[in-house]
């Protein structure tokens, strides 16, 4: 018994290989060392998964013997832990492919589960496992013949993953040998008697049936001599059959005719002679001659067939050598692409999902998550370097027992040596591949040495988390088994190693940006805290001011109701003076009344328009909204402007659009509107000046009306503040000043109708006021 074999606690044949979970080793392809996988042919595979099919579709129809496949590919999928390698039924009933003992024994167990025939496995072999073409290859050989050729044929179709040997054989009878090498035990591993049980039930059923599917004889006995199931080195069956029984020949009634007649010639024509002699000279020349030709012709018709039949098993031996390489290189690269695009989908979903997350232990977590689930990994640790104190530390590991994740948390590993693993990786920022961790063991630190022994390392690879030449740490991975790691899995890894390092140097400068927002959110809080004691004081200052807006308003409102009365009484008295009701007035008197009605009027217009203006401020305007002709109100205005525009000498002109349509407005507010911009227009342009009044329609939803005057024009600067409450120019003159209520008072309006107002100017040249009222909408 080997050394492993020692080391191995071996389970009894009760406990299915099915408790292990997920297979350890791949099903197919090329195995962690680099070579073909070849132990079980798919002739064999074909036969199981056409079987169960068969079984569960004798019973339940062909729908459920279709289902039975789906499910034992699922259950299959289910234990294989990279996805490059799963199966499907198409792919199952490939008879060129080639699987590893360790797949054959899951899916065994699986059909036997879904078949429910406890037998399943030595029918598989009674009725599938010799195939058509073996049956009529075997056909011209004896039984006994056949069974000499069983080491033959079994290394055909279980390449050097099982030894055969062949023991006495007889014309009824054949002792043969099996037995699995050390690489199939490992597959095994403690579930090897199970797995024997289920390969041996198969094969000696197939090879009991070889007498009666090869030469239509009755199936073989069989009888257990040793097995591997029991604790044997080796199984070993004695077989036992009915050898075919002659036929009779009509050689020898044809001898002894031949023989009849010259014994009556020689009778005849020699009568002398003995009869003893005469019977042996009749029959013996016959006879020799017959048996050597014969015997001749028999003799060079097994000879021709054997080598016929030797030269056609070369031939399709050879043939058959050759497809299956081709097959198996064309799946081995069609399993390293299903591998690279799993792997580049890995990659891609994982490089978006890291540059997402923001949180570092959040990220860690999600990357060792990620190599261990999706790059399918055994164990995987992210390590950081402190480069100030030259430490690796704060490692997080995924894949051990909690105590060793504490343990490799708590260390903290000097790495001052280049040339040491950790230096290697972390000094240098070169990656390493150790087939074997008893390549690299003298250069790990004794730290790392008591760390990878707790975890029970084989083979590892680390390589550095780099960012612009800057190495922030370590991502290190390892597989159980010794070689199972390879140049690949370093660029793997140096690739997820560049992408995790982008997002770490992200979740950094994330975490100093929330530190200083953190400070500045303190000195927000501060200021907020000061800004929030001046609000309230200034609430209520603005509190008292609006207090004090609505005492002015109403003071307003009180005063020019009570002021309007008087100065209505005054103009009356002062206008009947002027004319002569009173008794004669000299010049100077005359005079005197004229620069009181003057201002009597002033004050009249200046109290009508704070009137005005309380109104507008408290939305107590209502409008009477109707058609209106621009034309005819443009008119009435001017007309009524006449006279001031002839004391000043000024020209008043008009230009109305061809066909301009009519407004929808309040008619008196209009007319107070244009009254008020011309009446401006007049006050601020010099004598012997003129003022321009147009009209056009714009977009043919609006009419828009010009005031245009030659007088002083506004300064820039002024331009934003014309429109506000007692606003009045400095460039105006003094007589010429109002209480700056009028452009305010007409915006309002203007925009109450729905229009806008605004203006143009160039000073000293003059300036240019525009308005737009809607046009009447003429029901459709």
């Amino acid at each position: 018994m080997t050394q492993h074999h020692a080391m191995t606690e071996l389970l009894s044949k009760d406990h299915p290989i099915l408790e292990k979970g997920s297979m350890e080793h791949r099903p197919f392809g090329i195995d962690l060392r680099g070579e073909n996988i070849r132990d079980v042919s798919g002739l064999t595979v074909k036969a199981n998964v056409e079987y169960l099919e068969e079984a569960v579709g004798r019973r339940q129809g062909p729908e459920a013997g279709a289902r039975a496949v789906e499910q034992l590919c699922q259950l299959l999928n289910e234990r294989i832990r990279d996805p490059s390698y799963y199966v499907s039924p198409t792919f199952l009933k490939n008879v060129w492919h080639s699987y590893s003992y360790e797949f054959v024994c899951f899916l065994g167990e699986f059909c036997k589960i879904l078949s429910e025939d406890p037998h399943f496995q030595s029918n598989v072999g009674k009725k599938k496992l010799i195939s058509p073409i073996i049956q009529t290859l075997g056909r011209p050989f004896t039984v006994p013949q056949i069974y000499k050729m069983f080491a033959h044929f079994g290394e055909k179709f279980a390449k050097a993953s099982l030894q055969f040997e062949v023991g006495a054989v007889t014309d009824r009878s054949a002792v043969l040998r099996m037995k699995f090498n050390e690489r199939v035990y490992q597959q095994f591993g403690p579930y090897r008697k199970r797995c024997a049980d289920l390969i041996c039930q198969s094969a000696k059923a197939a090879l009991a049936a070889v007498p009666e599917l090869v030469h239509h004889l009755p199936s073989a006995t069989i009888k257990d001599r040793t097995c591997i199931a029991d604790g044997a080195d080796y199984c070993e069956w004695e077989f036992t059959w009915s050898p075919p029984q002659p036929g009779r020949s009509a050689w020898p009634a044809w001898g002894l005719l031949v023989g009849g007649a010259a014994f009556a010639y020689l009778r005849i024509r020699y009568p002398e002679m003995p009869l003893v002699e005469t019977l042996a000279l009749a029959l013996a020349p016959a006879m020799a001659l017959w048996l050597a030709s014969n015997w001749r012709i028999l003799r060079k018709d097994v000879k021709t067939g054997e080598a016929l039949i030797q030269e056609q098993l070369r031939f399709v031996e050879a043939r058959h050598e050759e497809l299956r390489e081709a097959y198996l290189e064309q799946e081995e690269a069609t399993v390293e692409l299903r591998k690279m695009i799993s792997q580049l989908t890995t990659l891609h979903r994982a490089g978006l999902l890291f540059s997402t997350m923001l949180d570092r232990e959040a990220l860690l977590q999600k990357v060792l998550e990620t190599i261990i689930h999706e790059l399918h990994y055994d164990r995987a640790m992210v390590t950081l370097f402190d480069r100030d104190r030259q430490v690796s530390r704060d490692a997080r590991i995924l894949g051990v027992s909690e105590e060793i994740a504490a343990f490799a948390r708590s260390l903290e590993v000097p790495v001052t040596d280049p040339e040491s693993v950790e230096g290697t990786v972390l000094l240098q920022g070169k990656p390493i591949l150790a087939g074997t961790i008893r390549e690299v063991w003298d250069r790990l630190h004794p730290l790392n040495q008591r760390l990878a022994a707790a975890a029970k390392v084989k083979s590892m690879i680390s390589v550095p988390l780099k960012v612009k030449d800057l190495v922030l740490g370590a991502l290190t991975v390892d597989r159980i088994q010794e070689h199972s790691l390879t140049q690949d899995d370093v660029n793997l890894m140096v690739t997820v190693a560049s992408q995790v390092a982008i997002a770490l140097d992200n979740a950094d400068a994330y975490r100093q940006i929330e530190a200083l927002n953190e400070g500045l959110e303190a000195k927000v809080r501060e200021r907020t805290t000061a800004l929030e004691r001046l609000n309230k004081e200034l609430e209520v200052a603005n509190e008292r001011l609006r207090e004090l807006d609505q005492l002015k308003s109403t003071f307003v409102s009180i005063v020019s109701h009570e002021l309007r009365t008087p100065m209505t009484s005054i103009k009356g008295y002062v206008e009947n003076m002027l004319d002569g009701l009173t008794g004669y007035l000299n010049e100077k008197q005359f005079s005197y009344l004229g620069r009181v009605k003057y201002n009597v009027e002033r004050l009249t217009r200046m109290i009508n328009d704070l009137l005005d203006l309380s109104r507008i401020e408290a939305g107590r305007v209502e409008l009477a909204l109707r058609p209106v002709s621009l034309l005819d109100l443009v008119t009435e205005v001017l007309e009524s402007l006449q006279a001031l525009a002839r004391e000043k000498s000024l020209t008043l002109e008009v230009r109305h659009a061809d066909l301009l349509p009519m407004i929808h407005g309040d008619r008196d507010k209009l007319h107070q509107i244009l009254t008020n911009l011309i009446q401006n227009a007049i006050k601020f342009t010099p004598p012997g000046g003129a003022v321009l009044v147009e009209s056009l329609v714009q977009d043919d939803q609006f009419v828009q009306v010009s005031v245009t005057d030659t007088g002083c024009g506004i300064r820039p600067g002024d331009l934003a503040k014309v429109f506000e409450k007692f606003y009045r120019g400095e460039s105006t003159t003094t007589d010429a000043r109002g209480a700056g209520l009028g452009l305010a008072i007409a915006k309002s309006l203007v925009e109450l109708h729905g229009g806008r107002i605004w203006l143009e100017s160039v000073p000293g040249a003059g300036s240019r006021f525009f308005l737009t009222i809607p046009i009447e909408q003429t029901p459709t």
